[in-house]
């Protein structure tokens, strides 16, 4: 396990050099976040970001109102964003059970975080990846988000050996300070870079890391 190898810190520099402060997560409230993280499961965000301005022509971007909603307007709503039955019904049932229990996302700011774990973790749509996305973007808690981007990216940066999920995440922790913002923007560097970059085929001749990147030099090592 050679988390050495990634310098969270170094890494970061190099990808905020390229692509500044993304402002992500790309939301007016804290419920638009908790929607856009339910839907951002299994397709692209520009298929959430078309299914969230359905949402809001029906006045169904809150909590409160997606509670009270029809599943199956909402599943229509969502229709893009796929599996949009079954993300209709997570929607329900994650609002109904936010708003009985303590009425907003605002309201369990004051939670600590090992009880929002609790509480979010035991429900039917939330893994650890959306999970950990509520912990950073809604509640601001220093948190490393892990998702197929972040893996693809450290793994190659790390190449040929790479560290368990867990190990990376405290390692960033560490190298980041617990910087919400920093660490904010860190996911959101890492995705662009994902997106653009380091595919999976990835084109590291232009990429920001390659410099850093234990895969990208051995693709160039005579």
């Amino acid at each position: 396990m050679l988390v050495a190898l990634i310098d969270h810190a170094l890494i970061y520099e190099s990808l905020l050099g390229r692509f500044g402060d993304l402002h992500w997560w790309p939301a007016e409230t804290s419920d638009e976040i908790l929607v856009g993280s339910i839907l951002t499961q299994n397709t692209s965000w520009k298929n959430v970001e078309k299914a969230i301005e359905q949402l809001k022509d029906g006045n169904l971007i809150s909590l409160e109102s997606i509670a009270d909603a029809n599943e199956e307007d909402l599943a229509q709503r969502i229709r893009i964003s796929g599996f949009y039955r079954q993300k209709a019904a997570r929607l329900h049932s994650i609002s109904m059970e936010i708003v009985h229990r303590h009425g907003s996302l605002d309201r369990m700011r004051s939670i600590d975080t090992e009880e929002l774990i609790a509480f979010f973790g035991g429900m039917k749509g939330i893994g650890k990846e959306t999970l950990d996305s509520i912990l950073l973007y809604i509640f601001e808690r220093p948190v490393m988000v892990m998702d197929s981007y972040s893996r693809r990216i450290l793994s190659r940066v790390s190449y040929p050996e790479y560290a368990e999920d867990h190990a990376i995440q405290q390692a960033a922790l560490s190298d980041l300070q617990c910087s919400v913002d920093a660490l904010k923007n860190y996911h959101a560097c890492l995705v662009e870079l994902g997106k653009n970059y380091c595919r999976k085929t990835p084109e590291c001749a232009e990429c920001p890391l390659k410099h850093d990147c234990n895969y990208a030099m051995d693709l160039s090592s005579p």
